[in-house]
């Protein structure tokens, strides 16, 4: 591949296709190979989810939780607080996928100044192995789905 300075390439206009084809360089023995990476191969692994346990009975939502599957495995009642914007910085988008892997029932709570909306305000796993998700909409807004009860 000709060696091209980064500001000769030309910006990709639409979205991301499966066809496309991202170049990259790999070090290998002290000089660079070039490579690409297919736009269906960053699909894949954007859309790979990555399962966290949490075993404990209380819990706030960490950037470490951003895009992952929370399996919340505890025998007693787990609380789950949603912070505010100042307090965790979740990009708007953010979602986290949840689980009550264990017997106690998972019950979500937003800090002050945070919205949650939600279906009937339900805001409680119904039962063991119950999922669902988060989004997060605004600054301090989200939307929970999935199996939930009041």
């Amino acid at each position: 591949m000709a060696d091209i300075k980064i500001s000769a390439l030309t910006a990709k206009g639409a979205n991301l296709a499966t066809t496309d084809r991202l170049a990259i360089a790999e070090v290998g023995g002290g000089s660079f190979n070039s490579k690409h990476v297919t736009g269906a191969e960053i699909i894949t692994a954007a859309n790979l989810v990555t399962a966290r346990a949490v075993s404990s009975t209380t819990h706030t939502l960490a950037l470490s939780d951003a895009h992952k599957f929370i399996q919340f495995d505890n025998g007693s009642a787990i609380a789950v607080t949603i912070p505010t914007n100042a307090s965790v910085a979740f990009s708007t988008g953010t979602q986290i996928l949840f689980s009550q892997h264990g017997a106690g029932q998972v019950t979500f709570a937003a800090a002050g100044g945070v919205t949650v909306r939600a279906a009937g305000g339900k805001l409680k796993t119904t039962a063991q192995y119950s999922m669902g998700s988060l989004i997060k909409i605004a600054t301090d807004e989200w939307y929970i789905t999935g199996d939930l009860t009041t």
